[in-house]
């Protein structure tokens, strides 16, 4: 049996992509998936997913990057379930423009969701699991973070955020037995991604670009990624806290 029978598991934007990915895994794992998204019917179709596959699943519409949206899928979890046993937070936004190009409002709009919203998604999940006594926390980060390209400067600054809050995080956290990690996935083949190619002006080009990075020389599917959250979130990750995992095809170790 699955360490995770039983137990329930947080995934924000988990209507699609690597968030989709992620709740799939975990109700196989006979987990109780709590799905967040801001789009309804995407994380109802998850949601559907799941439970046709066995597991059991809660749709919640919400934009993390608002508080009352927050604290209503903290509030809607604790109803249905009682406590909340992994936070995976995912949502995120992307924006690909250079710095002079990017307007005040993208910058403002891009840091409520990838940064303020895994705050505020940490803030009212971590009191439920320092009442349980434990609770993993997971955050989606990025390679970003430590190299990034033309025209994601305010991408990259939400990822490199994201790693300075985990940090601070896991220690805040450390005594109640709380653990706070990140996942850093490489390119992955998402809606997200897919998008980004869209506009690009030679999407095949751009594609073939990205591959040719990659040491392992594929894009990555949502459940390699979601193989790692579970690790991070699994009792043989039980003492690591405050650290990151790329799940990046060798990007990373190019420098």
């Amino acid at each position: 049996m699955s360490e995770f029978s039983g137990k329930v598991v947080m995934v924000t934007g988990g209507g699609s992509g690597i968030g989709r990915g992620t709740a799939l895994l975990f109700g196989q794992e006979k987990a109780k998936v709590v799905v967040v998204d801001w789009n309804e019917p995407s994380a109802l179709e998850t949601a559907k997913i799941v439970q046709h596959n066995g597991g059991e699943a809660l749709a919640i519409k919400a934009n993390v990057a608002s508080e009352n949206d927050v604290k209503g899928v903290v509030e809607a979890a604790l109803n249905q379930y009682g406590r909340i046993d992994v936070l995976f937070a995912n949502a995120a936004t992307q924006i690909t423009k250079s710095v002079e190009d990017t307007t005040e409002k993208e910058w403002d709009l891009i840091h409520a969701v990838n940064l303020k919203g895994v705050f505020l998604c940490c803030k009212y999940v971590i009191p439920v699991m320092r009442k349980q006594g434990s609770g993993s926390i997971v955050i989606a980060c990025s390679g970003h973070a430590f190299s990034t390209y033309p025209n994601c400067s305010a991408y990259a600054a939400t990822k490199g955020g994201l790693l300075a809050f985990m940090r601070g995080a896991a220690l805040d956290c450390a005594p109640a037995g709380i653990r706070v990690n990140c996942v850093l996935p490489g390119a992955t083949d998402t809606p997200l991604l897919r998008n980004y190619l869209r506009e690009c002006a030679d999407p095949a080009g751009e594609e073939t670009r990205i591959m040719n990075t990659i040491p392992l020389k594929r894009l990555a599917q949502p459940e390699d990624i979601a193989r790692a959250v579970r690790f991070l979130a699994s009792s043989n990750a039980s003492y690591i806290t405050g650290t990151w995992l790329a799940v990046d095809g060798g990007l990373l170790a190019q420098g």
